[in-house]
């Protein structure tokens, strides 16, 4: 089944460093869910939540005035 997605990035974060990728990004699924589009961990980041992310997880890393951001359009 394919899921429905919908771009709720602040506009100030879509697109950044002109390269067409998306990245960073939030996307609101038909899930009830999220996907969130980010940079991978570095080794010593992945290091200090070993043991929090399970086998089926992963760990990205978003800008937090990102998420600030998308609080202050749901508010």
């Amino acid at each position: 089944m394919k899921v429905k997605i919908n771009d709720i990035t602040p506009e100030a974060y879509r697109m950044c460093g002109g390269c067409g990728c998306g990245c960073p990004a939030v996307l609101e699924t038909d899930q009830d869910s999220y996907f969130i589009i980010g940079k991978k961990l570095t080794s010593v980041a992945a290091k200090q939540v070993e043991g929090k992310v399970a086998g089926d997880e992963y760990v990205i890393e978003v800008e937090k005035a990102m998420i600030d951001d998308l609080k202050l359009n749901i508010a």
